[in-house]
């Protein structure tokens, strides 16, 4: 179906590769992704949506979904790479679609029901939330929505590292943000550094920061400082803090930390970390965080006895599952995962004026007993204009 694409705005994605704690951390999630060949409802009554429970438990590997199929297809990252036959992927709580920057495929996504009333000024309701039915709100998947009404979005990229500057909007100028800290898992993926930025323009920036060296516990007395400034014509600034300078980006690919890239004639001002997206390094980040948050780790990868090193965020693709969340976390003191039963359109191919559109949900994040075994529901849209 013929669709208009609106890129999303490059944002921040943290939330999703924390929780780790999510009731449990079992990597097999059950034996298998396993469809709901009889579309019953929990109560045993007939459904017109389909079920598939997906075993995405591995921080690693992606589990490739067709909707027609409605099957997880057998694809590594290189065939899915080049594949139109998947339309989502899922790996523990990320999802993402065929399309954009995230595959060879014109899947779009929009999001059909906002599910407004699990909020309570922003903020999850956690009595809404817990008390919520998953056969009640599949009833949403039925729905014939009217697809000329949605705002369809593809994959885009998004940094990991973020407000990390301050724009004045009378002066047009940006500076740094003094008030927040960040926790730095370096290229090398062994090596981690706590920093502020002392200094930021659209021509420069400088960072003061302590470090845990690789085979250590604990950070270093030590403060280091790293200043580096564009030249004419220049967009890209890659920061290696192992030698405190400025690098080249190409040839340097897995050597540097941080990428601070300004264009103007783009409105681009980003601060990309090494892998994930650029570079071929294992640069992850951890914040924002408060100052005195920041005073209190004293070690990289553990606090209070417990292994934080899974707290590192990595620039990635974003979705609209990731843009308008299908969950929430932590609800009433429970270390787990609650959906919220948003409905989400999926063009299956944008550029075909005849091809599918499904609803889908996602209802379960335990539907193979632990935690990464998502349950979605989906059907064909539903008589949609």
């Amino acid at each position: 179906m013929n669709t208009t694409r609106i890129p999303f705005l490059l944002t921040t994605l943290a939330v999703s590769v924390m929780l780790t704690a999510c009731g449990g951390d079992d990597s097999d999630g059950g034996s298998s992704n396993n469809p709901d060949s009889d579309n019953a409802g929990a109560g045993g009554e007939q459904t017109s949506w389909q079920a598939l429970q997906i075993n995405a438990a591995s921080y690693d590997d992606w589990q490739y979904v067709s909707l027609t199929d409605g099957k997880v297809l057998e694809l590594d990252a290189a065939a899915a790479a080049t594949s139109t036959g998947w339309h989502l992927a899922f790996r523990r709580t990320g999802v993402k679609l065929n399309g954009g920057v995230s595959g060879s495929g014109n899947v779009l996504g929009a999001v059909a029901d906002t599910q407004d009333d699990f909020y309570t000024d922003g903020e999850a309701d956690a009595s809404v939330f817990t008390n919520a039915d998953a056969d009640t709100e599949a009833a949403a998947l039925d729905v014939a929505y009217d697809t000329s009404a949605m705002q369809y979005t593809e994959d885009t990229y998004s940094t990991a590292f973020s407000d990390f500057y301050v724009y004045n909007s009378t002066t047009h100028q940006i500076s740094e943000n003094t008030d927040d800290f960040w926790m730095l898992r370096h290229a090398d993926g062994e090596t981690f550094s706590k920093l502020t930025i002392t200094s930021l323009s659209y021509g420069n920036v400088a960072l003061s920061y302590v470090t845990q060296a690789s085979g250590t516990v604990q950070f270093a007395e030590a403060e280091s400082t790293l200043n580096a400034a564009f030249t004419e014509g220049q967009t890209r600034l890659c920061l290696d803090l192992d030698i405190a300078a400025a690098v080249d980006c190409d040839t340097a690919a897995d050597s540097w930390e941080l990428m601070y890239e300004v264009d103007l004639s783009t409105r681009t001002i980003l601060m990309w970390t090494n892998g994930g997206v650029e570079g071929s390094g294992n640069a992850g980040v951890f914040g924002n965080l408060a100052s005195a948050d920041i005073a209190s780790y004293t070690s990289a990868t553990s606090s209070n006895g417990q292994d934080i090193s899974r707290h590192y965020s990595t620039d990635s693709s974003t979705s609209v599952f990731t843009e308008n969340s299908w969950y929430a976390y932590n609800l009433s003191g429970e270390h787990k995962l609650w959906p919220n039963f948003r409905t989400y359109l999926i063009d299956l191919d944008s550029d075909d004026s005849s091809s599918a559109q499904y609803t889908v949900q996602i209802a379960n994040y335990y539907s193979l007993g632990a935690s990464g075994s998502p349950e979605i529901r989906f059907q064909p849209l539903n008589g949609g204009n």
